[in-house]
């Protein structure tokens, strides 16, 4: 009985002693009547938490007292959705009226109980969730006014508070008396601190709305987004705008984000980073940022604002690497800029980490974050004016330059060469430059009275118009424009409209000259030197409109006339009176032909006529006329009288002829039959005779070269060529064909099988035989190779135009490892000239591949000259039609020479075929001629004597 009975009494005691036991358990604070003065920290409690939040102040304190934790200065909790209580004693010296201070701005709920032992004698109610004027006093955090509290008499203080934000708990005491001026004092900084960033705010917005620099557009925004955030952080909204609670909610989260994303902006203008790989982190930051900002305002639960201090974090980090890559690449001001944001990076850095409890709070933490903004905002806004100072200083010397150059226009306008005016879009002439008013033949008053209208016309000028709307504003071409005596002038006209003035500037360059240059050379590819009749090129064009129906007059026979015995006045009395005989002879055809006949000459003693008669008895009555006229035809030099005998072949052109080549060989043979038969007379052709007979000679040329390639009777032969103005670098020749008959064992010319292979479509192969073989020649003699400067090789226009010949000539010369530099393709100029278009376009791809590009026979056609120009070429081979005899005749040389200088411009090399004595290479050489090839410099010789190991051939 008596063990049974002494734990009950123990049980009785604790009971009784409850009150005094539990309050002993509470810490307590004595401050003394000076410390309250000043703020006095209330620094040990209790600290419980209520997960479900369903404790009362009744049941808390009981709780706290059992289970509660000891806390040693601020509670700082951290983020939690939990409701937490805390607890402490407090004992006053006197009688007095204080204050509890709680020195944080995030706080939803807020609730306090003041117990005298167990009896509750009041309760208050605060947090962000109340209207700012409901709070208690009107401080930019909370303070709250306790009932009076007798002296020496210890009372319990209870509090209860939730918070979607990081919840840290500085409370404070301070007696009534001095809690008037630290109100006064907090307003004071707080509005200190939002005005002054409001005032950076809007003075670089208005330097901004001047200088138009991105960066002052963003350091002004920065610094607005942190005066609505200390606003709202320092109670400046809720005194302004008292019963409106949710309104600090939006002006923390917003600016938050304004902040960090206007800050970064405004890093990367100011110091004009590169972003490239950095634009990929900081678009989804950005990005992140204001989705958790806008979600802030549609959820409070900190989860949301936990990822937000991880984003600050984020951008933190993000901010110092971009400081990092501005020092790396020297940027100006990049270090400043560094010292300027440490203080700020480091607020970004330390605040998200002791707001998740990751890192003890730095003392001064609080101070720190209110004046840090003013300070950083001031020192940055003294580096931004330091760095707009060198920028209106660059503008300053761009301004300096622009009026320079102004001038320099001004000079340029007044003294150019070219025509130079402004206009409106009606054709007004506004202003005229000298030069224009000299080549328009008046005086400047009077041309600006002219509208462009009257010296164009009116459809050029709406073309011209048109031609602006649909080229961006510009227009260029040639057109003809009439001067003020009414003189028609061929100039390049190039238009521009003014995209912020209603006007058009244009330059105007008078082409008269080259236009004249241009008819000239014009008739000169269209006319044969000597006679002043049409050559064999211009010919080939009427005939080629005849044969397919594009040309504008068709003509139905054709004449091929030769002359017989015209080589007996060659050699009787020499070229001179040959030629003498061939332009009287000339004359004497023009003006016995018909008006709408056309004569050509198109060989030394042959001469091509076009007739338009109504049947075959006519044109041969045409054609007998012509014999008789040169059978009465007396040429006489030095008293040496000559009659001449033509043979003419007359060919009707509809009679199953299709292209100009056949046209003129059926004419030709024609003409040659009339010879054989016994000159002097007319032989009309006959397709039924001769035709059949040249096809089959034709297919048994195809069924020779198709074993030629496949058996090896084709041989390379080279022919050298010399450098005129410099030493040879290496070896210079020309790759050329032969066919060795395999039954007579001798060497045929392809002069008589090419016609055959080129109408039958044989010339391709042929070129695939000559490239492979000769790739692999080279290959074989390393020697050769490496004395060879360059080695030319003649394609044929099937082969250029095939993109599977590209590929066969790129792989072989990749096979044998040959530098392609070393290669040269020659094309003829009526190949390249045939399609100016596509010719440029495989020519590119051929010098893409490394290879040179010549044009063969060049002036041949002098319609080349117009052309030349638009090809991109490497080398220029003249005629050999200009070399022969060149040391006697001052015309080719003038033209050779011409040509030079035409080639010189263009940045290209020439060289002259057909170079035949001394004196021809000696002339060549003085005109500045860059290589020559001929007989006089080397006979075609077998590739083979050339080898490493030379072979008898």
């Amino acid at each position: 009985m008596a063990r049974c009975f002494s734990p009950l009494l123990l049980l009785l005691c604790l009971i009784g002693a409850w009150p005094t036991w539990a309050e002993s358990r509470l810490p307590l604070h004595q401050p003394t009547r000076e410390f309250l003065t000043e703020p006095f920290a209330l620094d040990h409690s209790l600290l419980l938490e209520d997960p479900q939040s369903t404790l009362t102040a009744d049941q808390a304190l009981p709780a706290l007292i059992a289970r509660g934790q000891p806390i040693t200065g601020n509670a700082r909790i951290g983020y939690s959705t939990s409701t937490w209580w805390q607890a402490m004693q407090v004992s006053l010296p006197t009688d007095e009226a204080v204050q509890l201070i709680v020195a944080t701005p995030f706080l939803d709920n807020l609730d306090l109980w003041l117990f005298d032992g167990e009896h509750p004698i009041g309760s208050l109610r605060s947090g962000n969730r109340q209207p700012f004027n409901e709070r208690g006093e009107p401080y930019p955090q909370f303070m709250l006014a306790l009932p009076y509290l007798q002296a020496d008499h210890p009372y319990t203080l209870l509090l209860r508070v939730s918070s979607h934000s990081s919840i840290d708990l500085p409370l404070q005491l301070v007696s009534a008396e001095s809690s008037p001026a630290m109100i006064g004092q907090s307003w004071l900084r707080s509005g200190l601190l939002v005005g002054a960033l409001l005032g950076l705010a809007l003075f670089y917005l208005i330097r901004y709305s001047t200088l138009r620099e991105a960066q002052l557009a963003y350091f002004s925004l920065t610094a607005l987004c942190a005066a609505a955030y200390n606003a709202s952080l320092y109670g400046v909204v809720g005194l302004v705008a008292g019963d409106q609670p949710g309104l600090s909610r939006v002006l923390v989260n917003l600016p938050t984000a304004g902040m960090l994303i206007f800050s970064s902006l405004f890093l990367a203008s100011a110091l004009q980073v590169p972003m490239r790989r950095l634009r990929w982190v900081r678009e989804p930051l950005f990005a992140a940022i204001l989705l958790v900002c806008v979600g802030g305002q549609l959820s409070d639960h900190p989860q949301t604002y936990r990822v937000l201090n991880l984003l600050i974090l984020m951008t933190g980090v993000y901010q110092l690497a971009l400081l990092t890559f501005a020092i790396r690449i020297r940027r100006p001001y990049a270090l400043g800029y560094l010292l300027c944001w440490s203080a700020i990076l480091l607020l970004m850095l330390l605040l998200p980490l002791s707001r998740n409890g990751l890192l003890p709070m730095p003392p001064g933490l609080h101070n720190l974050h209110a004046s840090l903004p003013v300070l950083s905002m001031l020192m940055f806004g003294a580096l931004l004016d330091k760095q707009l100072e060198q920028v209106r200083r660059a503008l300053l010397t761009t301004q300096t330059q622009a009026i320079d150059n102004l001038e320099q226009y001004q000079a340029l306008f007044r003294h150019s060469g070219e025509g130079i005016f402004r206009c409106s879009r009606d054709g007004h002439l506004l202003e005229a430059n000298p030069s224009l008013t000299r080549m328009l033949g008046g005086d400047s008053a009077r041309l600006l009275t002219q509208p462009l209208q009257a010296l164009l016309g009116e459809d050029t000028w709406a073309e011209l118009l048109a031609g602006m709307e649909t080229g961006d504003g510009t227009v260029s071409r040639e057109c003809q424009l009439r001067d003020l005596q009414a003189r028609t002038h061929w100039v390049y006209l190039s238009l521009h409209q003014q995209e912020t003035q209603d006007s058009i500037e244009g330059i105007v360059v008078d082409l008269s000259e080259r236009r004249a240059l241009e008819e000239r050379l014009q008739h000169l590819a269209a006319h044969d030197a000597l006679t002043g009749i049409y050559n064999r090129r211009e010919l080939e064009r009427l005939l080629s409109g005849t044969l397919s129906g594009r040309a504008g007059v068709h003509f139905s026979h054709l004449l091929c006339l030769g002359l017989d015995r015209f080589k007996q006045v060659n050699d009787l009395c020499g070229h001179l009176a040959g030629d003498q005989l061939l332009r009287q002879l000339a004359n004497q055809l023009g003006r016995a032909l018909p008006r709408h006949a056309e004569l050509a000459r198109i060989g030394g003693d042959e001469f091509a006529i076009l007739l338009r008669e109504a049947d075959d008895a006519a044109a041969l009555e045409q054609a007998e006329r012509l014999r008789r006229n040169v059978e009465q035809f007396i040429f006489t030099w030095e008293n040496r009288p000559f009659r001449l005998h033509a043979s003419i072949g007359l060919l009707a052109l509809d009679s199953g002829v299709r292209d100009w080549e056949t046209a003129l060989n059926w004419a030709s043979s024609a003409a040659q039959l009339a010879k054989h038969q016994g000159r002097n007379r007319v032989q009309q052709f006959n397709p039924a005779d001769g035709a059949l007979l040249e096809h089959q000679r034709q297919l048994q040329w195809i069924t020779r070269l198709r074993e030629a390639t496949e058996r090896g009777h084709f041989e390379l032969f080279q022919q050298p060529v010399m450098p005129l103005q410099a030493q040879a670098d290496g070896l210079h020749y020309e790759v050329l064909l032969r066919y060795r008959d395999p039954h007579s064992g001798e060497w045929i010319s392809p002069l008589q099988f090419l016609d055959a292979a080129a109408r039958y479509g044989f010339l391709g192969a042929i070129d695939r035989w000559v490239i492979e073989h000769l790739c692999a020649w080279l290959a074989n003699n390393p020697r050769h190779l490496a004395n060879l400067a360059q080695v030319n090789v003649n394609l044929s226009a099937e082969s250029l135009l095939d993109q599977g010949f590209h590929r066969l000539l790129h792989e072989t010369l990749q096979h044998h490892g040959l530098p392609a530099s070393k290669l040269c393709i020659e094309v003829t100029e009526m190949v390249a000239l045939g399609e100016l278009g596509v010719s440029a376009k495989w020519i590119d791809e051929l010098r893409g591949q490394g290879l040179k590009v010549a044009l063969d026979d060049f002036g041949s056609g002098f319609a080349s000259y117009a052309y030349l120009r638009h090809l991109p070429l490497d080398i220029l081979k003249i005629d050999g039609s200009f070399i022969r005899g060149i040391e006697q005749d001052p015309i080719n040389q003038a033209m050779v020479g011409s040509m030079q200088q035409i080639a010189e411009q263009l940045g290209l090399c020439t060289v002259a075929e057909f170079v035949e004595t001394p004196e021809s290479l000696e002339c060549l050489r003085q005109l500045g001629v860059d290589y020559a090839q001929g007989y006089h410099v080397g006979k075609p010789q077998p590739l083979a004597l050339l080898a490493d190991a030379p072979q008898q051939a």
